[in-house]
């Protein structure tokens, strides 16, 4: 089975994002070092990107599922599907994935 592609935004958003996953019980190694996070769980594989770019990324299906804010979706005109709006960040924050 293939990896859960998953964009997480650098940036200002990157503690807040990595203290809500680690709260819903992950372990991520990296943080600081890399681009590409390590998580405690084989199926996911983390990124992370500008919080601009990842609306695209997932419409396009590069990434399989993202955390932006959902004022970089409606900036980019980005096709995908808000799951859950986590509250979080200065601005709203939304969980998406491509429609298709």
């Amino acid at each position: 089975m293939d990896k859960v592609k998953f964009a997480i935004p650098g940036g200002s958003l990157a503690r807040s994002t990595f203290e809500i996953l680690e709260r819903a019980g992950y372990k991520i190694l990296g943080k600081e070092r890399t681009y590409r996070p390590i998580i405690n769980d084989p199926e996911i594989e983390l990124k992370i990107l500008r919080p601009q770019e990842i609306p695209f990324f997932v419409s396009e299906g590069l990434q399989d599922v993202g955390i932006t804010g959902q004022d970089w979706i409606r900036e980019t005109c980005a096709d995908v599907e808000i799951l859950q709006n986590l509250e979080y960040g200065r601005i709203r924050i939304v969980a998406a994935i491509s429609k298709n």
